[in-house]
């Protein structure tokens, strides 16, 4: 399940980017500014950001800005009535992934979005031997099956699609919260264990699930990849 936030301080966008774009395999989240974006950015972990520019307070450069002086890597189409060059090329410097222009068709907004996910997601799907089948809920390394819970799988999962990209240990407890009776930082602590148990366990000894002190884990990409 991809999760995408829309930021605009508009309703009426919010909902129509809502009804274009979410689907079975999307779930949609929105925040009505660019303070409203970075609380939820911080607490949650996304696959994608539509953002528009012009907000009261911080507008989506200053969010973009933001976001750059962080951990977090959040793939961004920046939307925006302002078509000028100068603007599309600042956002694209800023790390956007792609600017469209309002108004919109919404069949090339949803093909644009598609494309993102593709280009952030699909690539990961197998590293070091391992291979993620999203669909029947599976991870295996070299064709056998890894025997993580649910909760494992999902952190799991999150993880090694956005391989490299470091995940707070509030974003991690979000994930699985809905399973949890209890709110606690540790659990994902004991989670990260396990899975690190299971992945020695069929042998794989490369130490893929790092933990970066003071803010939480991440998958490490594979040499080749990161250089």
């Amino acid at each position: 399940m991809y999760q995408i936030l829309v930021v605009d301080d508009e309703r009426q966008m919010q909902s129509l980017l809502t009804t274009c774009i979410q689907s079975d395999s999307i779930q949609i989240q929105t925040a009505s500014s660019g303070e409203e974006a970075l609380e939820m950015l911080e607490r949650n972990s996304f696959d994608l950001m539509l953002l528009d520019l012009m907000m009261p307070g911080t507008n989506g450069f200053q969010v973009l800005k933001r976001v750059n002086q962080t951990a977090l890597i959040i793939p961004t189409i920046i939307l925006s009535a302002i078509g000028e060059t100068d603007q599309i090329v600042e956002g694209l410097n800023l790390g956007a992934y792609d600017y469209v222009t309002k108004p919109f068709e919404p069949k090339e907004l949803v093909a644009r979005v598609q494309a993102v996910l593709r280009r952030t997601t699909m690539s990961k799907k197998t590293m070091y031997g391992l291979r993620v089948h999203e669909e029947q809920n599976r991870v295996t390394y070299h064709g056998a099956e890894i025997a993580f819970t649910k909760s494992e799988f999902q952190l799991f999962t999150r993880m090694f699609l956005h391989a490299g990209r470091v995940f707070t240990r509030e974003q991690l407890l979000n994930l699985i919260w809905d399973r949890l009776g209890e709110r606690e930082d540790r659990t994902i602590d004991t989670h990260i264990k396990n899975i690190r148990d299971k992945l020695k366990k069929v042998g794989i000894t490369e130490a893929i699930v790092e933990t970066v002190w003071g803010v939480g884990y991440k998958i490490s990409q594979p040499e080749e990849e990161s250089k």
